[in-house]
């Protein structure tokens, strides 16, 4: 990524200049111009992506070894016949190990997006991570000479491997040419009958990562629970055939029936009754509460470290919601996983969260823990969406609405992106965008309110 930065930085520069003629349209000569600078960008990018790489290319090292994540100066964006859309423009936040992590903000300010960049789902050519980390804990498999699992075997008392006798299709006992039964290593099995093999800790920049490895990282090492269940399924398929194929895509060794044993489980697990109807039916036949709780189970079918949890209460009812942020927090604790949350319920982030990623315009302008976010909000937008939730002790006949509008994601302006919204603003607003100041440990704000406080 860090060879095609020069280029990409001349032609983004180009493509601005273009965009930000100031005119309220674009002539025909101007959209060829931006859509001709874009393609080499594009296929700079593509090119990139699909080619091969030895692992030590993308193998990296966490900062904090406390970490599963790690976000540094993130920036995806979307090339456009009117201009560069910077959806991510320069996300650093980390997830800790067995903890909740919210991110909080209005419809297009990026959450999802940061999300998308994560599990390398952006839609290209057009949707790019241009530059930026993402540094991800995997328990990965280890990897013989040739490329295969190695298995563990199982051992006796005096740590001897156990052998068993190979039997043929008859269920007779298989002999070499001296007339000796073959005997095979017996390998070791978990509580579910799935073969184990042997694991190492390894850390992956998964933005530097070739689109064809990601697949051992996602569906095992990280999984994700989509926005819309209704349309995350798949409508000529059975349930169980969804189920199963992440099993048998990501369990080395799994047959059909484990992996609708496996179903079985993952759906029991969920809350859902009657599993082996459910099973067998299509997600036609389901409510929209049992559709989610489908999404989840399938995300926890291949058991992973990390769970991307997009709006997962979207379009829910209330009882429902509840029963799936309790099924959420069980799940934390049973899978020893951490959860990044993506939500624009604030009630949802005070009942989930550990910590909290306030995001506006594609950028981070507040993080903390959950209580200093919603006890000392300091960002004037922060404030803003803590004054728009409506409440019991409310007396307002309106509920608090943020005026004005985000600014074009296409031209965004060089000083602060909230200040056209802001009540606070005040001399210094007019000037560089504010960078982020620690206000505690754990309590980072991007305003320029807070400069003269920075320690």
């Amino acid at each position: 990524m860090g060879v095609l930065k020069n280029f990409f930085k001349k032609n983004n520069a180009e493509a601005g200049k273009t965009a930000s003629s100031g005119n309220h349209y674009m002539t025909g000569k101007e959209i060829r111009a931006i859509a001709k600078e874009n393609n080499k960008i594009m296929r700079a990018l593509e090119k990139e992506k699909m080619r091969k790489k030895p692992e030590s290319e993308y193998l990296s090292t966490m900062k904090d070894d406390n970490n599963i994540l790690e976000i540094e100066n993130l920036h995806s964006y979307f090339y456009t016949d009117q201009g560069v859309v910077k959806a991510v423009n320069g996300v650093t936040f980390s997830i800790p190990l067995n903890s909740t992590v919210g991110v909080v903000g209005e419809s297009g300010c990026g959450k999802s997006v940061t999300s998308m960049s994560v599990m390398r789902l952006l839609q290209g050519p057009s949707g790019q991570i241009v530059d930026g980390s993402i540094r991800f804990k995997a328990n990965d498999f280890k990897r013989d000479e040739k490329g295969n699992f190695i298995p563990v075997y199982e051992k006796d008392e005096d740590g001897n491997v156990i052998f068993d006798q190979v039997l043929d299709k008859n269920g007779n006992v298989k002999l070499d040419k001296e007339g000796n039964p073959v005997l095979k290593p017996r390998q070791a099995k978990d509580e579910n009958g799935i073969g184990i093999y042997e694991k190492e800790e390894k850390v992956f920049d998964i933005a530097k990562m070739p689109i064809n490895e990601m697949y051992r990282l996602r569906g095992r090492q990280m999984s994700m629970v989509f926005q819309e269940p209704m349309t995350s399924l798949n409508p000529v398929f059975t349930i169980g055939d969804q189920l199963d194929e992440v099993t048998l895509l990501h369990v080395p060794g799994a047959t059909k029936e484990l992996a609708k044993k496996r179903s079985i489980d993952m759906l029991n697990l969920v809350g859902i009754a009657m599993p082996e109807r459910v099973y067998a039916s299509y997600p036609h036949e389901l409510s929209g509460g049992m559709r989610q709780r489908i999404m989840i189970a399938m995300a926890l079918a291949g058991e992973p470290r990390l769970i991307i949890a997009d709006e997962p209460t979207t379009a829910l009812d209330v009882t429902i919601q509840a029963q799936v942020l309790d099924l959420f927090n069980d799940l934390k604790t049973r899978i020893n996983g951490s959860i990044l949350l993506i939500t624009h319920d604030l009630g949802v982030i005070a009942e989930m969260a550990d910590y909290v990623v306030v995001m506006y315009a594609g950028r981070i302008i507040e993080q903390g823990t959950a209580s200093e976010i919603f006890h000392n909000p300091c960002h004037p937008y922060t404030q803003g969406l803590q004054k728009s939730k409506p409440t019991m002790k409310s007396n307002e006949e309106q509920l608090f609405n943020i005026p004005g509008n985000v600014p074009n994601p296409v031209d965004m302006p060089n000083y602060c992106y909230f200040k056209e919204r802001c009540s606070q603003c005040i001399g210094k607003c007019s000037g560089e965008y504010p960078c982020m100041v620690q206000v505690s440990p754990t309590h980072f704000v991007a305003c320029h309110l807070y400069d003269a406080k920075e320690n």
